[in-house]
């Protein structure tokens, strides 16, 4: 049996955490850790080095961005989908542009998470 997919999870609102933490149990990865900022998010993808980071774009101590800029400069093959639920296009486009992978409007649909995520890793 193989392992299965890890994930870390990086939202400043624990009860968005939460609930995504049990969606992503749902569709077969472990989440191996959470982080509430921007520095926590750092400091556990490189603590963890999980397959893949949602990460969100607004958060306190460090936003996403430099999050994301951070993960990339450790580890250029990090695969960071990230979340938000303002849509802002210029900062979406950017960090693709930097080097995420995917992008995830929350509320995050469970059914798009998996399909997006379960993408993002093969």
């Amino acid at each position: 049996m193989s392992a299965r997919p890890t994930a870390l999870l990086c939202d400043d609102s624990r009860a968005l955490r939460m609930l995504a933490a049990r969606q992503l149990e749902d569709c077969g990865f472990d989440v191996v850790g959470e982080a509430g900022n921007g520095e926590e998010a750092v400091s556990q993808f490189l603590k963890l080095k999980p397959a893949v980071v949602l990460l969100d774009l607004v958060m306190p101590k460090c936003d996403g961005k430099r999050a994301l800029r951070e993960i990339l400069a450790h580890d250029d093959q990090a695969r960071v989908v990230i979340l938000s639920s303002l849509g802002a296009q210029a900062d979406i486009e950017e960090c693709l542009r930097l080097g995420a992978r995917s992008y995830l409007q929350k509320p995050i649909d469970p059914d798009v998470m998996a399909r997006v995520l379960h993408e993002t890793i093969a």
